[in-house]
Formats: structure tokens, C-alpha cells, sequence
């Protein structure tokens, strides 16, 4: 069957992303409850969230620019792999501080342990978003013409992902047995192992970087002075605020269902997280990336993001009449396909209008949009929300709001698609008068 062919070319790009996101799975997913378990509030949290990606948004566009202009993609690429080892080890051995009550949030944020922390975890990001863009990058390049079948490279990040996650949280539960609080060394120890071999894979990767093609300003320029463009770029960053609430605050609203309706659920708590995870890869992630190529040639990308905009409605109203946290699990195939539907159609988009040797610059502002201002602004929203009105009360506010965002982006899509269609009429009449005057004068001349 096609899909299962094994593109040898593209071999160590799927082995990069199985390795490079997969390394991650150990530990990020649950950054939010191992802050909860330092004492931190839900407004503290969403405060690091919210600033820890800001680093990552200043430089991912930089570092798409850079490696554009100067063609040094492989060497930075090599750099940020070895870096986010490096990285990954200090965050490894930073001193666990583990409290019963929740911390005084001025007394948090006075506590040297909270801003080696904060730091780490924020360098982390900001490495990980140069990796982003740069891999992104590359697979578009070694994708040549066939760009729509960026999700079937992307998507062994989500098995990589999925299938470290649940071994790390089983680990974690069984190195924990007994204790008090959650001792996360095993997850450290398996994303040291994967990221050891990602550099390895990456020294090997080949990188393609054209150096005879020059950057136009001016072009570049024209595509972000596009309505639909920009229109495009509003609703990334408003995908990014919603999905915020997914990656940064379900584990944490899972820890409330069981400590309110389920406490029999604690013992085994990261086990469950870990199957959340599992079931939103395997389950939606995979088969929507395995088949976004289909999918984006046959429906409009911003068609993509209405739906994606409505699966995020239908999310959060499912996440207010939950109370068992077992059953918040069948909501993690909705999860996957909004995260991999949405990430492949603006992937594929930004790939569709960058001019010719500005491919870093525009997946750089894309990434940016992403994670760097939508995922921001929900995660600060995402904590005061839980921090005041509580976990299912926040996401009823969000199933409206994201209700509203869908009818909104519909409404506008529309108007930019019907203007769209009077100015290519236009520009044809304008073709035909032109044809029809130079064919005169040549009568003309001709007599």
C-alpha cells in the first residue's frame, strides 16, 4: 500500500522526529503537574508558560532569516540537538522541592530554586523552537515538490511522543511506589537516551541548502500585506491560544476529577496521563497526519481551521460534564486531530506562499504565531482562569469562545474568498482589454 512505502531519502528525517520530539514526551507534558507538585499555584504556572516561549518567539524568526541569508542551516540544526541535551541534563539535577500547600505566589517568585526553574524550562523552549523551525525547514526542502506529504513525515514525532510518554509515565508510577510525591528520574533518563541518539541521527541527516537563490524583500514583503495572509496568521495564533489549554492544563484538570470525584485514580495517576497521551497520537495524531496530504488536496486549509476551531468547541463542552477521568480519555482522539490537522495546514500553507529562499524566514513567523504569541497569551489566560473560576468552570467559558471564533473565521473566510474571486475577475478583464488593445495596434501598424 503507498502508505506504507519507506522513502529511503526521508528515512532519517521520520528517525529524527521520532528521536527528537519523542525525547521530549518524558518530561514536557508533565511540567505543569511537576510545578503543581513544587507548590506552585495555577496562576503561577500559567505565568511561566506564558513567558517561557517568549525567548523562542524572538529567535525563531531570527534564526530562520540567519540560516536563509547565510546558508548555515546543518550547523545550527547540529548545535541546538547538542544543546537541548545539555539542557535536559541541568533540568535532570535542579533540587526537587516538593510541598504539601500551595506556595504564597509572591513567596514563589522570590525563591531562587523558582527561577533556576523558570530558566531552564524557558531555554528548553527556546532551543526547541530554533529545532522546530530548522527540521521543519528541511523536511520541506527534502519534500521538493510534494510538500502535502509533510504529515507523513511529522507524524512518527506523535508515535515517538505517544509511545515514550506512557513508558515514562508507567516508570515514573513504578519508581514512585510507596512515596509521597512522584520522583521523575526515570522520564529524565529515557529523553537523555533519546536526544544522545537525535544528535547522532542529525549528524547524519542530509541538508540541502540551494546557494545561488536570493531573497527578494519586496516579495517577501508583498505576501505578508495579503489579506487572506494575514488573516492566515490570526487564526494560527488563535489555534495556538486554544491548544495552550490542552498541552499546558488537561493533566491538571485530569489531578482535579481525581482528587474531587476518583482519589482511587492517584496511585496511578501518570499511567493515565501517559495513555492520554498514547491514545492522542496513536489515535488522533497519526491517522490525521498520515492522511493530511489527502486531506489538503482536496479542502481548503482555512476550511481545515473551521473544523479545527469547532473540534476545539466540542473538546471543552465534553470536558464540563466529565467527572471520571478515565472517560476525559476517548476526548484525546479529538485532541490529536485538532493538533495535527491544524499544524500540517499551516505548515503546508506557509510553504505554498514563501517566495523562493525565504523558506526559514516564513515557517519561522509561522512558529511564531503558534507558539509564541497564541500558546503564551492562553497559557497566562489558562492560569488565572484555573486559578479562579477552576478547571471545568474555565472550559466552559472556552467552549463559547471557541463556538464564537469558529462563526467568526467562517464569516470571514467567506468575505475574503468571494473578495478573492472579484479580483481575479479583474485582473482577467484587465488581461483580455490589454490583448484586445495591443491587437488593435497591431492591425494598425499592420494597415
Amino acid at each position: 500500500m503507498p502508505y506504507f512505502q519507506v522513502n529511503r531519502k526521508l528515512l532519517l528525517m521520520k528517525i529524527h522526529y521520532f528521536l527528537g520530539i519523542g525525547g521530549y514526551a518524558p518530561f514536557s507534558p508533565f511540567l505543569t503537574t511537576i510545578s503543581k507538585q513544587r507548590g506552585y499555584s495555577a496562576f503561577i504556572v500559567g505565568l511561566i508558560f506564558m513567558l517561557q516561549p517568549i525567548p523562542g518567539m524572538l529567535i525563531r524568526p531570527i534564526v530562520g532569516a540567519i540560516t536563509d541569508k547565510y546558508k548555515c542551516r546543518r550547523s545550527v540544526f547540529i548545535a541546538s540537538s547538542i544543546i537541548t541535551f545539555v539542557l535536559v541534563c541541568l533540568l535532570s539535577i535542579i533540587p526537587g522541592t516538593t510541598s504539601k500547600e500551595e506556595m504564597n505566589d509572591v513567596d514563589a517568585i522570590k525563591s531562587p530554586l523558582f527561577w533556576i526553574f523558570f530558566t531552564t524550562i524557558a531555554l528548553i523552549n527556546m532551543d526547541g523552537t530554533v529545532k522546530s523551525v530548522l527540521e521543519d525547514t528541511i523536511c520541506m526542502d527534502l519534500l521538493g515538490k510534494d510538500k502535502n506529504n509533510y504529515g507523513k513525515q511529522r507524524l512518527w514525532g506523535s508515535i515517538g511522543w505517544s509511545m515514550f510518554a506512557i513508558i515514562s509515565g508507567a516508570c515514573v508510577d513504578w519508581y514512585s511506589a510507596g512515596l509521597e510525591y512522584k520522583n521523575y528520574a526515570p522520564g529524565y533518563v529515557i529523553a537523555l537516551l533519546c536526544f544522545l541518539l537525535d544528535i547522532y541521527v542529525v549528524f547524519k541527516l542530509k541538508v540541502v541548502q540551494e546557494n545561488d537563490t536570493k531573497i527578494v524583500a519586496s516579495d517577501v514583503k508583498k505576501v505578508f500585506t495579503e489579506g487572506k495572509v494575514l488573516a492566515f496568521l490570526l487564526w494560527v495564533v488563535l489555534i495556538g491560544f486554544f491548544i495552550s489549554f490542552i498541552w499546558n492544563f488537561v493533566f491538571w484538570y485530569l489531578e482535579d476529577l481525581s482528587n474531587v470525584f476518583h482519589p482511587e485514580t492517584k496511585s496511578w495517576m501518570k499511567t493515565l496521563q501517559g495513555v492520554a497521551l498514547l491514545i492522542q497520537c496513536f489515535g488522533g495524531e497519526v491517522p490525521s497526519f498520515l492522511f493530511s496530504s489527502y486531506i489538503l488536496k482536496r479542502v481548503d486549509h482555512m476550511t481545515i481551521f473551521s473544523v479545527v476551531f469547532f473540534t476545539f468547541t466540542c473538546i471543552y463542552s465534553l470536558y464540563t460534564i466529565i467527572e471520571n477521568p478515565l472517560w476525559a480519555l476517548p476526548v484525546e482522539l479529538l485532541n490529536g486531530i485538532t493538533f495535527a490537522l491544524s499544524y500540517s495546514a499551516a505548515i503546508s500553507y506557509a510553504a505554498r506562499i514563501t517566495p523562493a529562499g525565504a523558506e526559514g524566514t516564513l515557517q519561522g513567523v509561522v512558529g511564531t504565531a503558534y507558539t509564541g504569541i497564541g500558546a503564551p497569551i492562553g497559557s497566562f489566560v489558562g492560569g488565572y482562569m484555573f486559578k479562579h473560576f477552576g478547571s471545568i468552570a474555565s472550559f466552559k467559558v472556552l467552549s463559547v469562545v471557541a463556538f464564537f471564533t469558529c462563526v467568526i473565521q467562517i464569516i470571514v473566510n467567506y468575505i475574503l474568498r468571494r473578495f478573492s474571486k472579484n479580483e481575479d475577475v479583474k485582473d482577467i478583464y484587465t488581461k483580455v482589454q490589454t490583448k484586445d488593445v495591443n491587437i488593435e495596434e497591431d492591425v494598425t501598424l499592420t494597415s
